[in-house]
């Protein structure tokens, strides 16, 4: 019955969306399915929400999504089954009916922001799972409940699958952005493998410099938990590939086109692509340290709205270990640590707001989720990467909240004394020592500016 009504369901939508001959793509998130259309004015929003089963038809990022909840990969399926191959991703800079597309500012985050949420999506469960597991170690292991000590297996064992996939997260994003951007997964995990494997980090911790081929000098970088630099990898190898594949004989296809592409895109992915992402995060990090010591406030607040960016490209660690010995010198951090904290209480306050007002039951569960794995375990990359990168409003509200908070406690002094970390994101306030309170007050604000805004405005704009 299932599979009939699955069947059903699928046949009246791409019927509703103007027919298989409208279809220009087709490709589904957690929840929807997501059409690139020929002509969009052959769609009908009335028809498809008649179809039972639909919950709402959105139209975003060119593309008309129906959205249909936690079963939506079963009627991709079927979709697929009755396009008859047609369902695949739209071409990069196509309009959906082959014209190319003006590039222009806006198509050109579109862009960006797409090919991150498509690479993305498909890995949430990871981070899900990584999240549900910390979370049981934080509350009851010794730091907290005291149940569970440190020699405890079970203690152990939900460490080991949090590290794991977050250690191994290059090899879950290089995967999916391959399916994204039409590059071969097989090849795409061998450059993530070559990335993650114990010699490279020895030798990136070494320190010393090192050739590819001796020809090409590598970066040296450490791309353990790195989501964007893989990502970026892959959309370059399935150009690289398709080129290698147009110049290589049949007669040594097998052989020659996976060798020959890994072999190109090893020192374009170790030399060049991978580490463009730190040189970039490197001068954002530059930038912090001159705010630091020129203007202040305006420098809390730029951390306090750009911090889940610094996170994304996976540059907090690198930031906090070079301003950390100057912290240690004078004895308290006044800008960037005040200001991710206020990041981290915007997180909190976005999660919250769009459990209560995303436009669906399956957003509001997602937010729901992102929210206890942040309030109660301090994971925060199911928000991140769930909903900060995926929905401009939220971004925006995070922003604002950040920077507002940061702004707070720039004007009342707040500096931070303590260094590491405690547990939950609420307590951070433990760490501005003497400022305390004030300390709180910035976090109380950067905490309810976005829940504030999440909640008036909402998440999306009802189609009225």
């Amino acid at each position: 019955m299932a599979q009939f009504e699955n069947t059903k369901m699928a046949s009246e939508i791409i019927e509703a969306v103007g027919g298989k001959g409208n279809v220009a793509a087709v490709t589904h998130c957690m929840t929807r399915l997501r059409f690139n259309l020929k002509d969009e004015a052959k769609s009908s929003d009335d028809a498809i929400n008649k179809v039972a089963g639909v919950i709402k038809v959105i139209h975003a990022g060119n593309q008309v999504q129906v959205v249909i909840g936690q079963g939506v990969d079963r009627v991709y399926d079927e979709v697929c089954n009755q396009l008859g191959g047609l369902a695949q991703a739209e071409e990069e800079g196509t309009a959906g009916n082959g014209k190319k597309k003006k590039l222009t500012p806006k198509v050109i985050l579109n862009n960006i922001l797409g090919a991150l949420s498509g690479s993305i999506t498909p890995i949430l469960p990871v981070f899900i799972v990584a999240g549900i597991f910390k979370m049981i170690a934080v509350l009851l292991g010794p730091s907290n409940a005291g149940l569970l000590s440190e020699e405890s297996q079970l203690y152990q064992l939900c460490n080991l699958v949090n590290d794991g996939c977050f250690y191994f997260m290059p090899f879950f994003a290089a995967y999916s952005a391959a399916q994204k951007f039409k590059a071969s997964p097989i090849l795409s995990m061998i450059l993530a493998a070559v990335m993650l494997h114990p010699n490279m980090l020895a030798i990136v911790s070494a320190g010393e410099p090192f050739g590819i081929y001796g020809l090409f000098p590598m970066h040296l970088v450490n791309y353990t938990q790195a989501v964007i630099p893989i990502v970026l990898i892959v959309w370059v190898l399935s150009y690289v590939e398709k080129w290698v594949k147009k110049i290589v004989p049949d007669f040594i296809r097998v052989l020659g086109v996976p060798t020959l592409t890994v072999a190109i895109m090893l020192p374009l992915a170790l030399c060049v692509f991978g580490p463009i992402c730190y040189v970039v995060m490197g001068w954002v990090a530059d930038l912090i340290v001159w705010l630091n010591n020129t203007v202040g406030i305006l420098a809390m607040v730029v951390v306090g709205a750009t911090w889940p960016l610094v996170i994304a490209f996976g540059m907090h660690v690198p930031v906090m270990t070079a301003l950390l010995p100057a912290w240690l010198t004078i004895g308290y951090d006044s800008i960037v640590s005040p200001a991710a904290i206020a990041s981290s209480l915007a997180n909190l306050g976005v999660e919250l707001s769009y459990a209560l007002r995303a436009n669906s039951k399956e957003a509001r569960a997602l937010g729901w989720s992102c929210l206890t794995s942040n309030a109660l375990a301090n994971i925060g990359e199911p928000y991140l990467y769930g909903i900060f990168l995926r929905d401009k409003r939220a971004l925006v509200y995070q922003m604002i909240g950040g920077a507002s908070g940061a702004l707070v406690m720039g004007i009342l002094g707040a500096k931070i004394y303590i260094f590491s970390g405690v547990g939950f994101p609420w307590l951070n306030f433990l760490r501005f020592g003497e400022d305390a309170i004030l300390g709180a007050v910035g976090m109380a604000v950067a905490f309810a500016v976005p829940l504030g805004l999440g909640l008036v405005f909402g998440y999306e704009k009802s189609k009225e």
